[in-house]
């Protein structure tokens, strides 16, 4: 079983990942990696399952509590 001090140092990495695959997204768009944004929702999908494992909470209102908000 892994520590939290693994899992947090792992999460930091993941972290890291994310801000540089941002911004590779954010100024190339999909011209140097094509699968890009594969890459972004795997950090973010590995982020969570590490957050809930530390028992950390999300933030509130992320995207996906906006969309699946039905409007009429």
């Amino acid at each position: 079983m892994k520590t939290q001090k693994e899992i947090v140092r792992k999460v930091n990495t993941y972290k890291q990942q994310l801000a540089l695959a941002m911004e590779e997204k954010i100024n190339f768009d999909n011209n140097l990696r094509p699968d890009i944004d594969l890459v972004i929702f795997s950090l973010v999908d590995k982020l969570e399952v590490l957050f809930w494992i530390l028992d950390l909470d999300l933030p509130d209102g992320d995207i996906l509590d906006r969309l699946s908000v039905i409007q009429h």
